[in-house]
């Protein structure tokens, strides 16, 4: 991994809006792999980042956290390592890392893993995986034993070598109990299914936003959009993101520049033009602007 742009599909089928928040050029390493329709993955990162949007239109996301230095999610509350989040289809998802983190990820039909727990109260109920929650097994490392699994069924799948109906179904079956059977003991969990009002005025400021990127947007204009005034915006993006609102939309933007001028043919394309199309006119700041956040210059990127 060598960009954010790696992590907006944690796992096949996904699609995640991300955010650098840490300054530097990102590294870190994600692992992703398929059985039939079951998607799995395992990523690890080495910035701060904002992870929001919707994983799957038809598909439960559970996802775990392996290690992390500082974590919040939608609702504001801390994450820790072993903590597991479930995202139903198309729920919106939003977490804040402050640091270095590693995770699993995998997305399945909600319907399989009710008949596959069929025998336990609360996971055979098709409302438990409806809602969108954090929960915290009684025993965190029953949920972080999905690594090393995780790391043995690469190195098989890796070897490309035919496997059986018979190993193909007991590695799948692995894989998601590995996920999903720590839930079977839960001391509690944060529900999200609303959004606080801190994490809903910072959405419609990011839709404000990006409908309007032709532009650049005042602080002022947007207090005014959202009806509060600077202090209750500047203390909304502290709480939902770690940052102000005006170092946050300009990361954004950043990183929109940064994922363009990775896709496009260096040989055609002229940084000047790609930042002035996201808004940024003085040029020479943004380009120490950019160096600050990624390591390196955009054209360095584009030629990358």
């Amino acid at each position: 991994m060598d960009s954010i742009d790696v992590l907006k599909r944690p796992v096949d089928g996904a699609d995640a809006e991300i955010v650098q928040i840490g300054r530097g050029r990102m590294k870190g390493r994600l692992t992703r792999a398929t059985i039939g329709d079951l998607a799995f993955s395992k990523g690890a990162f080495s910035l701060p980042i904002r992870a929001s949007g919707i994983f799957s239109q038809t598909r439960l996301t559970l996802g775990i956290l392996l290690q992390c230095t500082s974590v919040r999610d939608i609702s504001g509350s801390a994450a820790l390592p072993g903590d597991i989040f479930l995202v139903p289809p198309k729920f919106d998802h939003h977490n804040v890392y402050g640091g270095p983190a590693s995770f699993a990820a995998m997305t399945i039909d909600s319907i399989e893993l009710t008949m596959l727990f069929a025998g336990e109260s609360v996971l055979s109920d098709p409302g438990y995986w409806s809602r969108r929650q954090r929960c915290r097994s009684l025993n965190p490392r029953a949920a972080l034993a999905i690594e090393p699994r995780l790391r043995a069924v690469f190195a098989l799948l890796a070897k490309q070598q035919p496997l059986s109906d018979r190993a193909t179904n007991y590695l799948r079956r692995a894989i998601v109990e590995g996920f999903a059977a720590p839930l079977a003991t839960i001391t509690g969990h944060n529900e999200a299914s609303t959004a606080s009002s801190p994490i809903k005025i910072v959405k419609e400021i990011e839709a404000y936003v990006d409908a309007r990127r032709d532009r650049p947007i005042h602080i002022s204009e947007l207090c005014s959009f959202v009806n509060v005034s600077r202090r209750t915006l500047h203390r909304c993006f502290e709480d939902v993101v770690g940052i102000g609102p005006s170092a946050f939309l300009r990361h954004k933007r950043l990183c929109s520049v940064h994922s363009e001028l990775r896709r496009l043919d260096p040989q055609t394309t002229r940084v000047t033009q790609i930042a002035t199309e996201f808004g940024f006119i003085e040029l020479s700041r943004f380009a120490r602007q950019y160096r600050l956040l990624f390591g390196e210059y955009p054209h360095e990127t584009l030629h990358r």
